[in-house]
C-alpha cells in the first residue's frame, strides 16, 4: 500500500508540474532530422516530423500526423528510444498507456493492451516493418505467450495502436496493434554509426552490447544497402542454492539484419530485409520469494538454457500509381525456440499418486469401471513403494521443449484518395500460412550440475503441431462531408483453416498421460469485422473523435490425450469497443494533451481449462468480460531544451458472467462473474523530465529522468483460489545523463535507481509455490556513440 500511495503522489506531483507549466504528454514528439522528400529510397515508409514538428506515423496505411489519427495511437521516435537507452520492448512500454508484458525468458513473453488478456491466439498484433509476427502454439494453443523481441538499434519509430485493429491488419489485433518500423536505406549518402556500453547489475555479472550500422549508396538515387549487427550479453544476478551456482539468467543475444533499397523508377520502391536474431537465457528468469523477499535465489533441481533463433525474410514494393499507391509485400520467417524449465515439483508431486500407481503397475490405463468399482492394483504396500522408487528415480526432471514455426504472408493494398482530398480509401487483401510444432519431453537431468542429460534419457514424449491457413479482404473508406467532419468505415471479411495433429510416443505414468495412435482434428471458420470513427477536428490543435470497432480471434481445436469430444474445439471470441477521445495542443504547440475513455464487451471468451487428471492444459469457451478505461498522455515544452512528460491508465476489467460451460463446473480456481482479470493492473502510469542544454558552440549537455508506478494485481481470478497471489504496486525510477556532440555522445546512466525489487508476476502451484518474476536490480552502465 506504501508503494501505491508513493506512486500516486509521484504522477500527481508530475501532473502538478506539468499544468503549471502548461504540460503535457511524453516521448512522443520532438525534432529529428527528417529524410529529404525526393529520396524514393529513404522515404519507402512515409514517415518523420511534419512542419509543425508532430510525428508522422502509417498506422492507418497512409501517413498522418499523431495529432490528426483520429484513434489512441502513441509514437516512440529513433531519438527517444535513444534517450530511454531502449533496445527491447521490455525497456519503453512503460512509457505507453495500457501497453502490459509478462514475461522476461525468450520463449515467454506476453503482450497486453487495454487488458484484453487471455490464452489462446495473440490478442496484441505485432508487425516488424511490414511482416506479422506470431509466436507457436506449443501444447496448449497458447500461441500469444511467446512475442518476439528483436532488438532495436537502428529503428525509425515504434507505433503503439490501442483497440481493435481487425478491419486492416486482422485477427490478432484484437486488443491494439504494435508496429517497429526500420530505418530504411538511403541512397544518397554513405553513414554509420557504432554504440557501446557496458554495465554492472547489483549482485551481478557486468554485461555490454556493442552495435552498429552501416549505409552505403551503390548507385546513386536507385540502389542502397543498410547493414546492421549487434551482440549483447546482460549479467545475470539470480543464485540458485541447491547446486550451488551462482548468476544463473545470464542473458546474451546476437544477431542483426540487411536491406536494399533499389527505385527502378522514379514512382516505385523496391525493399528486401532478411533478418537474424539469437537469444540464449542461460538458466531461468524467475526466482523463489519463500528464500526471501529480495533474496533473487532459486532451488531449482534443473538449470538449462532456453533459446530463440529467429530469420525473416521480407519484400516490399511500393508503386505511385496515377490514381493510388500500390504495395505488395510478402514474407517468410522460421522460428525455432528451446523452452527448458525444472520439471522435478511436478513429478515429486505425484510420487505417491494412486492412480498413477496403478496405471504404472498395469502398463497403461485401466477399462473403464462399473459403478462401484475398484482398480485392484497399487492396494499392496510393495506396488506403491515399487512406483515411487521408479519416480523418484527421474528426479530431477526437466520440461525439455524444442519447437518451432514457419510462416509465409502475403499482402497486397491499394491506398488512394478522390474527389479533390473528400475521399481517403484502402482495399486490400491478405494470406497467411503458418505451421508450427512442439515436441514436449520430460526428460532426466544430471543431480549434481542440474544439466539435461545427453542424449536424452526421456520420461514421456508428446508432439503436436498446427497448421493455419488464413485469408482475408479488406478495406476502409474516410468521407468528409465537411472540411473538419471525418466519417470512416471498415470492414475485413476472413477466412481460416486450422488443423492440429499429436500423438504421445512415451507414455508418462508420473502425469497421466499415455502412448497412442496419432490424432488430427480440424476447425475452420469465416466472418466479419468492421469499424465505425467519426471526428471533427475544431480547430488545427483540437480534434474530438468517436469509434466502435469490433476484434476478433480465429477458434481452433485441442489435440489433448482423453479429452471429451465436446471439449475438443474451441470457437473463436469477439469484443466490440467503444471509445472517445481528445486531441489537443495549447500555448503555441508547447502543450500536447490527448485523453480516450472506452468500453470493452468481450463474449465467448477462450479460456485455458485443465484436463480431470490433471495432466493437461487446453481450450475452451467460457464466460463473458467488460473492461472500461481511460488513458491519457501529455506532453509540455515550458522553456528551451527542457521537456515533461506523464502517461496515465486506469482499466477496470472484470468477467460479467461466470467462466463455466456444459464441460466446465466451478472449482476454486474458477473465475466467476465480477472478479479482476489476472495480471491486469487497475493503475499504471509514467513521468519523465529531459534537459538539453548548449555547453558549447558545438557540444550539449543532456540530464534526463524517468519515473514509472505499475498498480497491484493478482495471478488468478479467485481470490479465494489457494494458487491466487498478487503482484505489483511498485514505482522505479531511471537516471541517465550525458555530453553529445553533432555527431557523438556519451552517456552514463542507472536503471532502478533504488534498486526496487518489483514483483512483475508471482505465480504458485503444488511443490512450487511464490516464483517470482521481477525488475532487474540496480544497474549501472557507461554508453558511447559515434556516426559517421
Amino acid at each position: 500500500m506504501t508503494n501505491h500511495i508513493r506512486g500516486l503522489k509521484a504522477l500527481a506531483l508530475s501532473a502538478t508540474a506539468l499544468t503549471a507549466l502548461g504540460g503535457g504528454q511524453a516521448f512522443a514528439a520532438e525534432p529529428v532530422t527528417t529524410k529529404p522528400a525526393t529520396d524514393a529510397v529513404a522515404t519507402a515508409e512515409p514517415a518523420g516530423i511534419a512542419t509543425t514538428g508532430e510525428i508522422i506515423v502509417t498506422a492507418l496505411k497512409r501517413s498522418t500526423t499523431i495529432q490528426t489519427t483520429p484513434i489512441s495511437i502513441s509514437a516512440v521516435t529513433e531519438k527517444s528510444l535513444r534517450h530511454l537507452g531502449a533496445t527491447s520492448i521490455q525497456d519503453y512500454y512503460r512509457t505507453v498507456p495500457n501497453l502490459q508484458v509478462e514475461g522476461s525468458s525468450p520463449t515467454s513473453r506476453r503482450l497486453t493492451l487495454r487488458g484484453v488478456r487471455s490464452a489462446g491466439e495473440a490478442t496484441v498484433g505485432l508487425y516488424y516493418d511490414e511482416t506479422p509476427l506470431t509466436g507457436p502454439a506449443g501444447t496448449t494453443a497458447d500461441a500469444s505467450s511467446t512475442t518476439a523481441d528483436i532488438n532495436l538499434f537502428d529503428v525509425e519509430r515504434v507505433e503503439v495502436l490501442r483497440g481493435p485493429q481487425g478491419t486492416l491488419y486482422g485477427s490478432g489485433s484484437m486488443g491494439g496493434t504494435l508496429r517497429v518500423i526500420m530505418n530504411k536505406p538511403d541512397s544518397h549518402k554513405y553513414s554509420g554509426e557504432i554504440d557501446t556500453q557496458g554495465t554492472t547489475t547489483e549482485g551481478g555479472d557486468p554485461g555490454y552490447q556493442v552495435k552498429g550500422m552501416v549505409n552505403v549508396p551503390l548507385i546513386e538515387d536507385k540502389l542502397a544497402a543498410r547493414l546492421v549487427l549487434y551482440k549483447s550479453e546482460q549479467g545475470g544476478y539470480i543464485d540458485d542454492t541447491v547446486l550451488h551456482k551462482k548468476n544463473i539468467n545470464s542473458q546474451n543475444s546476437e544477431g542483426g539484419r540487411l536491406m536494399i533499397g533499389y527505385t527502378p523508377i522514379e514512382d516505385l520502391t523496391i525493399t528486401a530485409t532478411g533478418m537474424y536474431q539469437k537469444t540464449v537465457l542461460d538458466g531461468q528468469s524467475s526466482w523463489y520469494e519463500t528464500l526471501g523477499r529480495d533474496s533473487y535465489k532459486t532451488n531449482a533441481r534443473v538449470i538449462a538454457p532456453t533459446s530463440d533463433t529467429l530469420k525473416m525474410y521480407n519484400l516490399t514494393a511500393k508503386w505511385k500509381l496515377p490514381f493510388a499507391t500500390l504495395t505488395a509485400t510478402s514474407s517468410y520467417y522460421k522460428w525455432n525456440l528451446l523452452r527448458n524449465s525444472d520439471y522435478t515439483p511436478t513429478l515429486a508431486a505425484s510420487a505417491t499418486n494412486a492412480t498413477s500407481c496403478a496405471n504404472y503397475i498395469a502398463g497403461g490405463p485401466p477399462p473403464p469401471l462399473p459403478v462401484g468399482g475398484s482398480n485392484p492394483a497399487c492396494t499392496i504396500p510393495t506396488q506403491m513403494a515399487q512406483y515411487t522408487a521408479y519416480a523418484n528415480s527421474r528426479l530431477p526432471g526437466a520440461l525439455y521443449q524444442p519447437m518451432g514455426l514457419t510462416s509465409w504472408n502475403h499482402e497486397v493494398r491499394l491506398t488512394g484518395s478522390a474527389l479533390a482530398g473528400r475521399v481517403d480509401w484502402t482495399a486490400g487483401a491478405y494470406y497467411e500460412d503458418r505451421s508450427d510444432y512442439i515436441e514436449s519431453e520430460v526428460v532426466l537431468a544430471n543431480a549434481a550440475t542440474g544439466t539435461v542429460i545427453q542424449p536424452l534419457n526421456l520420461t514421456a514424449w508428446r508432439h503436436v503441431g498446427t497448421d493455419t491457413k488464413q485469408t482475408a479482404f479488406f478495406g476502409e473508406v474516410t468521407y468528409r462531408p465537411i472540411p473538419k467532419l471525418s466519417v470512416t468505415i471498415g470492414v475485413r471479411r476472413f477466412n481460416y483453416d486450422k488443423t492440429v495433429n499429436g500423438q504421445v510416443y512415451i507414455s508418462n505414468f508420473i502425469t497421466q498421460s499415455y502412448a497412442g495412435p496419432p490424432a488430427k482434428v480440424n476447425a475452420s471458420a469465416d466472418g466479419w469485422v468492421s469499424k465505425y470513427n467519426i471526428s471533427y477536428q475544431f480547430t488545427p490543435t483540437l480534434m474530438v473523435y468517436g469509434l466502435a470497432a469490433k476484434g476478433f480471434r480465429p477458434g481452433g481445436a485441442n489435440n489433448v490425450p482423453g479429452l471429451g469430444t465436446a471439449l475438443v474445439a474451441y470457437q473463436p471470441d469477439s469484443l466490440w469497443n467503444y471509445e472517445t477521445g481528445v486531441k489537443s495542443q495549447w500555448l503555441d504547440r508547447r502543450l500536447t494533451l490527448n485523453l480516450a475513455a472506452y468500453q470493452i464487451d468481450w463474449s465467448n471468451l477462450q479460456v485455458q481449462a485443465t484436463s480431470a487428471n490433471g495432466a493437461f492444459s487446453f481450450l475452451t469457451n467460457a464466460g463473458k468480460a467488460r473492461i472500461r478505461g481511460v488513458e491519457l498522455e501529455a506532453i509540455a515544452r515550458p522553456i528551451s531544451g527542457l521537456t515533461l512528460s506523464t502517461t496515465a491508465a486506469y482499466v477496470d476489467a472484470r468477467l460479467t458472467q461466470n467462466q463455466t460451460n456444459s464441460a466446465i463446473l466451478i472449482t476454486g480456481s474458477t473465475g466467476l462473474s465480477g472478479d479482476k482479470f489476472p495480471n491486469v493492473p487497475s493503475f499504471s502510469g509514467s513521468a519523465a523530465a529531459e534537459y538539453t542544454w548548449p555547453i558549447t558552440a558545438s557540444l550539449s549537455g543532456l540530464a534526463r529522468l524517468d519515473y514509472a508506478y505499475v498498480g497491484k494485481s493478482a495471478s488468478q481470478f479467485r481470490p479465494t483460489y489457494r494458487y491466487y497471489e498478487t503482484q505489483g504496486d511498485y514505482g522505479y525510477a531511471n537516471l541517465r545523463g550525458g555530453v553529445e556532440g553533432e555527431d557523438w555522445g556519451a552517456y552514463v546512466f542507472v536503471n532502478n535507481i533504488g534498486d526496487t525489487v518489483g514483483l512483475l508476476s508471482v505465480i504458485s502451484a503444488v511443490n512450487n509455490p511464490k516464483q517470482v518474476t521481477s525488475l532487474n536490480p540496480r544497474t549501472v552502465g557507461v554508453e558511447v556513440r559515434k556516426r559517421f
